[in-house]
C-alpha cells in the first residue's frame, strides 16, 4: 500500500532526528546547573501531563488583525538553546570521540567514553542521551528509559531526552505515557517540530485518531516550512481519510525565524 511505504519512510526519519554539527554542542552538552543525580538509584521519568489532556492545545494557531490580515506567526524559541554554562574542553573532546564511535556502530567504545564522561562531568545531560541511544540500538529499552530519564533529571529543558523517552514508551507499547511525554516536551517548547511529527505517528498508526494525527503533522509542516516531501504525502493521505481541510497556511507562512529542529 502507498500509505505503508510513506509511513515506513517517515517512521525511520522521526525515530531519532538528526542534529546538525553546528548545533551539536548547544543541544547535547549544555547543563542547567541541576544537582548531580544519584547513580545508585534507578531513575524513571513520570510524565507531568495527565493522560486525558488534549495535545491539540500545542498546535499553532493563526491570528488576524482588525483588517482581517494574517499576523505573522511568532514561533517560540527552543529553551534548550538558552546556554547556561560553559562546557570543559576535555568534555567536548570526549563527546566528539563518543559520537564518532557511535556513528561507526562501535557502541561499546562509545559507551566506555560516555560512562567516563558522566563520572568526570556530572552536570552534563547529553552523554546520558547518547547512552540511551546506544541501548535503543541494542533493543534494551528499559535501560534506555532510565538513561533518558537521567538526562531529564539533570536538565529539565533537554527536549531531545523527552522526545527519545517518548519514542521508547511508544516502542514499549505504552502509548498513554508516550503521548503524555510528548505533551510534556511541548509544554516546554510548543513549537518543537519533531514532537508534533512524532505525535502524528502515534495518533495515526497506534491510536487510530486521524484528526489529531492530521493536526500534528500539519503543525510539523507549518513549523518547518513544508520542506519535507514525504511528510507532505503523508499529510495528504491522512487528510483523505479525515476529509478536513488544512488550517495552517503551510506553503505561504512567513516565520520570522525558523525553529531549530
Amino acid at each position: 500500500m502507498v500509505y505503508t511505504s510513506i509511513y515506513m519512510r517517515v517512521e525511520s526519519m522521526v525515530t531519532f532526528f538528526k542534529l546538525s554539527i553546528s548545533a551539536l554542542f548547544l543541544l547535547l552538552l549544555i547543563s542547567c546547573g541541576s544537582a548531580p543525580i544519584d547513580d545508585g538509584k534507578p531513575v524513571i521519568y513520570v510524565p507531568v501531563t495527565a493522560e486525558d489532556t488534549s495535545t491539540l492545545v500545542y498546535v499553532p494557531t493563526l491570528k488576524v488583525n482588525g483588517k482581517g490580515q494574517r499576523i505573522p506567526y511568532q514561533a517560540d524559541v527552543n529553551p534548550y538553546l538558552k546556554r547556561q554554562g560553559s562546557v570543559r574542553s576535555d568534555s567536548v573532546e570526549s563527546f566528539i570521540q563518543a559520537k564518532r564511535a557511535f556513528k561507526a556502530s562501535d557502541f561499546e567504545g562509545a559507551k566506555t567514553i560516555l560512562i567516563g564522561l558522566t563520572d568526570s562531568d556530572k552536570k552534563l545531560s547529553g552523554p546520558w542521551v547518547m547512552l540511551g541511544d546506544i541501548e535503543v540500538e541494542k533493543n534494551n529499552l528499559d535501560v534506555a528509559e532510565q538513561y533518558f530519564s537521567k538526562a531529564i533529571l539533570i536538565n529539565k529543558n533537554n527536549i531531545n531526552a523527552y522526545l527519545r523517552l517518548a519514542n521508547v514508551k511508544r516502542m514499549q507499547g505504552d502509548f498513554s505515557k508516550a503521548k503524555s511525554t510528548y505533551a510534556d516536551v511541548l509544554s516546554l517548547w510548543k513549537d518543537f517540530p519533531e514532537a508534533h511529527l512524532n505525535l502524528g505517528v502515534l495518533y495515526d498508526v497506534y491510536l487510530n485518531d486521524n484528526v489529531k494525527a492530521q493536526k500534528h503533522i500539519e503543525a510539523y509542516q507549518f513549523l518547518t516550512g513544508g520542506e519535507n516531501d514525504e511528510v507532505a504525502q503523508w499529510l495528504l493521505e491522512v487528510q483523505s481519510r479525515t476529509g478536513l481541510p488544512t488550517e495552517l497556511n503551510i506553503e505561504k507562512q512567513d516565520l520570522p525565524s525558523k525553529p531549530v529542529s
